[in-house]
Formats: C-alpha cells, structure tokens, sequence
C-alpha cells in the first residue's frame, strides 16, 4: 500500500509540473554483490581472494524505496575464526540511509568460509560491495 501512496503521490506533482504521468508501482531492487579484499585489509598476513560465502540473506529494502539509478554500498565485514560476520561498517555510503541499512542488516547475518593461514583459523576482513538496480517497469502504454 505505501508503494501505490508513493506513486500516486509522484503522479499528482508530475501533473502539476505538467508533465505527462505514468502510473508506476516502486518494485524491489536487483542486487548484485561482490566480495573482495584490498591489500592492507589483514595486517598481519595477506589474502589472496576473499573466502567464500556460505551463506548469506538478501537485503530486504523498505517497501517505499523508489530507486531511479544504480545506487551502491561498500562495507568492510570482521569475520571471526568460524567465517561469521563480527562487525559491519560502511566504507561508502549509498547516500541512502535506507539502502545502506538493507545492505548492513544483510551482510550482518551472512556466514563466510573460514580463513584459514598456515593451518590456523583466522579473524579477517572482507569487502562487500551491493549494488542495488531499479527493476525495469513496463514502458507506459
């Protein structure tokens, strides 16, 4: 219902600005994620490429998000010895507070494989870059 309160909103100030409107429904994002490490993400030894996820949740955005452009996150995860998720910053904010939110929520409760460094599990840091696309709508007919 907050999605169709939106749209007509958006229609009614397009009307009054004179342009043409189209009844659209804000639908969910398309997420793409990345994992990745940097150089200098684990001090005290290097990885060569970010373990594996093993499980993850996609990230749930509010009902009345209307994305008009790509919109991206970056957040650096802690994994603890076990490959789960400790800590979750935002290296780079989507400028949304909602998307980096949906993007944190998630990532929080994703379970990586553990990194493991000369036979013994160790605490990492990985990168997780979400990228949120608008679903494409039917052109107005």
């Amino acid at each position: 219902m907050p999605r169709l309160i939106t749209a007509l909103a958006l229609n009614l100030v397009l009307m009054l600005l004179g342009a043409t409107p189209a009844i659209a429904v804000a639908a969910d994002p398309q997420v793409s994620t990345e994992v990745f490490v940097e150089r200098g993400d684990n001090p005290t030894f290097e990885l060569q490429q970010a373990p594996a996820v093993v499980y993850s949740t996609a990230p749930a955005t509010p009902p009345d998000t209307f994305l008009q452009i790509p919109m991206v996150v970056l957040l650096v995860a802690q994994l603890d010895e076990l490959g789960h998720v400790s800590n979750v910053m935002v290296a780079r904010s989507s400028g949304l507070r909602e998307i980096d939110r949906a993007a944190f929520t998630a990532v929080d409760q994703w379970r990586f494989e553990p990194v493991v460094v000369e036979g013994i599990a160790r605490h990492a840091r990985v990168r997780v870059r979400l990228t949120f696309v608008p679903t494409a709508e039917a052109p107005p007919g």
